[in-house]
């Protein structure tokens, strides 16, 4: 009677996990659902408001700056305008200086270049974490707010419009100033009509687009037009609306550029064990697939749609970057990692430390910064919706794809017994750290809405 019992109260609370569990994939999937069918609309209206017509002799770049840009700024910009010239094009870059950060390096190396038009532009104090504040021409905030304007295809001059975010309660992170440039700047401008360029591309500070060669390393193609071979790409396939570079993490040293201290990559020095493996498998295996926002070059009407939704609805995310990649896929949209074009990012020195945090490692922390936002994503869209974009634990091959990520991460080195060894050492030390990072990371997710969300690093 008592097993007979025990077991009927086993089986129905088994029958109740289940429902729940239902009820939450439910739950997950019409969250997903309405936010797919938002960024959709948002996209039809763009179009209808352009008529489908671009702009195709100049490309759109937009980049949120905060805290030690200034240190990759008064190189990326000029290197990345030198690019955009390299394809006959002209480049509208919107740099957006987030909560108050100023960039005086920056103006002073943009004052020196040539056939550049420098266009400050300034936000008034956002009311709410999630809706875009308006725009303007001066310091003050004051008369109509600022709307690009179309100019005449023959206009010769780069244009680096600088948005000056100003400093609030809800001005934080880097998802509050792209809220402000796509939901603010770029849709009001196309609602006032303004017919934007074909193209946008997104870059973090530090971006570099470079080309990789399995052949000769990423080294060798510093010169190289990485931007030029992606966008050429998209070109060419015109089913796909976002094409993104493969992501590199890289340590950065200190430099000097006219006597202006700036930070460059340094490959000589190994990154992270967890980074190398990122770096390896990133655009390659499934789980992987995210556009990397360091690198993203899309059609201008599906990354304004996709990012303006998340804005205002995720005010709390960290990494829109997946999260756009989640929504483009289950909306359809078309896209695509290029294994050719690489966009580096910055990895802290394996030494490095830091005292915000419990795990004093910088690079553990980066890696814990991103293994929440990416749990969060989860308890939103549901594992099973976002598992063929991300996956923030360190999953086990086969042993086909054990034996192709041994050859990529054997590719730059030299094979013997102790390069060997040491691959396998790193791989075994990002396992188990990434393990536990992930258990610390799943009891602490990013709170993406409401008034306690917070987006700022």
């Amino acid at each position: 009677m008592l097993l007979n019992k025990l077991l009927r109260i086993s089986a129905s609370q088994n029958l109740s996990l289940k429902k729940k569990k239902i009820l939450l994939k439910s739950k997950q999937n019409n969250i997903l659902r309405l936010d797919v069918k938002a960024v959709k609309k948002s996209r039809e209206s763009i179009i209808s408001k352009t008529k489908n017509s671009f702009n195709y002799t100049r490309i759109l770049g937009v980049v949120s700056a905060a805290n030690e840009a200034d240190g990759f700024l008064p190189y990326t910009i000029p290197k990345i305008i030198q690019q955009i010239a390299g394809m006959g094009m002209k480049g509208d870059i919107i740099i957006g200086l987030n909560h108050g950060f100023e960039c005086p390096k920056l103006i002073q190396c943009l004052k020196l270049l040539s056939n550049v038009q420098i266009i400050h532009l300034y936000t008034e104090a956002k009311t709410t974490n999630n809706i875009p504040a308006r725009i303007f021409d001066n310091i003050k905030c004051m008369g109509e707010p600022y709307y690009l304007d179309n100019i005449s295809p023959e206009y010769s001059q780069h244009r680096i419009f600088i948005v000056h975010q100003k400093v609030s309660l809800h001005s934080s992170g880097k998802i509050r100033v792209l809220g402000d440039i796509y939901g603010s700047l770029l849709l009001k401008s196309i609602e006032k009509g303004w017919i934007p360029p074909e193209f946008v591309v997104t870059f973090d500070a530090e971006t570099q687009f470079l080309i990789d060669s399995k052949y000769s390393g990423v080294e060798s193609k510093l010169d190289a037009n990485g931007l030029m071979l992606i966008v050429n790409e998209l070109k060419k396939s015109p089913q796909i609306d976002i094409l993104s570079t493969r992501n590199k993490f890289v340590v950065y040293r200190k430099s000097f550029l006219d006597d202006v201290e700036i930070l460059l990559p340094d490959f000589s020095q190994e990154v992270p064990p967890i980074h190398l493996f990122l770096n390896a498998v990133h655009g390659r295996f499934s789980g992987y697939k995210w556009s990397t926002g360091s690198g993203i070059v899309a059609k201008t009407d599906a990354m304004i749609s996709l990012l303006v939704i998340i804005s205002k609805r995720y005010p709390g995310i960290r990494i829109e970057d997946v999260q756009l990649t989640i929504l483009a896929y289950h909306a359809g949209f078309g896209f695509n990692i290029s294994l050719d074009a690489i966009s580096i990012n910055r990895s802290p020195n394996i030494d490095e430390r830091t005292i915000s945090n419990s795990l004093k490692a910088a690079w553990m922390e980066q890696i814990y910064r991103w293994n929440s936002g990416c749990k969060s994503l989860e308890l939103c869209y549901g594992k099973h919706n976002i598992i063929p974009i991300v996956d923030d634990g360190f999953p086990l091959f086969g042993i086909a794809g054990t034996f192709d990520l041994f050859r990529l991460l054997m590719e730059s080195k030299k094979i013997n017994l102790y390069t060997i060894i040491e691959t396998v050492k790193s791989l075994m030390i990002a396992f188990i750290t990434s393990r536990m990072i992930r258990r610390k990371s799943s009891d602490n997710p990013d709170i993406l809405q409401g008034a306690t969300a917070k987006a700022s690093w």
